[in-house]
């Protein structure tokens, strides 16, 4: 079942900060969001992992990731199933 999930906890998932999360939604980039209240935005786990997965597969639509202080920072964090192993 997929949960909903917070901006910080999406940020922690891919290694980016809150701030590079919020310039996605503002030009249109990055996972699927949510917007619940005026000031309140949510991401449902699995479109966030739907969306690691299309940058890895399709790299013609993966962004150059870079945290705010200019490091790379790679997309994915974990090991996710039939994608990092031969299973």
């Amino acid at each position: 079942m997929s949960r909903i999930i917070t901006p910080s906890e999406v940020a922690a998932q891919l290694n980016v900060t809150e701030s590079d999360l919020a310039f996605w939604r503002e030009t249109g980039l990055g996972p699927v969001w949510l917007k619940i209240e005026p000031d309140t935005i949510r991401y449902v786990d699995s479109a966030v992992h739907r969306w690691v997965i299309g940058q890895i597969l399709d790299p013609e639509l993966t962004l150059d990731v870079t945290s705010s202080e200019d490091l790379p920072t790679p997309l994915q964090t974990e090991v996710l199933p039939g994608v990092d192993s031969d299973s």
